[in-house]
């Protein structure tokens, strides 16, 4: 005697994978102020996991720890921008301190 297979149910496998290609596939954006010498632009967007996007600028993030911050996953990105343009939460403050450091990088 044969059993059906019950048709309700819904397909794990394919979904599964899928989730699992969403997560090593990750799209990020800058959002703080362009940065001297064309070191890092407004707007850009960055593709890779986290950790690779920082070890590739490492050397910036050495220079302003901050932008660490304003590197933001891509579905958040109104949002997060619409914080770093208003006055009293933590996003401006990082986007504010970039600015100040840039200023006193250029005095020195």
């Amino acid at each position: 005697m044969a059993v059906k297979k019950n048709t309700n149910e819904p397909e794990v496998i394919g979904a599964k994978q899928k989730t699992n290609a969403v997560k090593d596939y990750q799209h990020y954006v800058y959002i703080g102020p362009t940065l001297p010498g064309g070191k890092l632009k407004c707007n850009t967007v960055l593709i890779g996991d986290m950790q690779i996007i920082k070890a590739y600028y490492s050397h910036v993030l050495e220079e302003y720890p901050q932008i660490e911050r304003l590197i933001v996953p891509i579905h958040r990105l109104g949002e997060m921008k619409e914080k770093a343009q208003a006055p009293g939460n933590i996003i401006n403050k990082y986007y504010g301190d970039v600015v100040s450091s840039m200023s006193t990088n250029k005095e020195e």
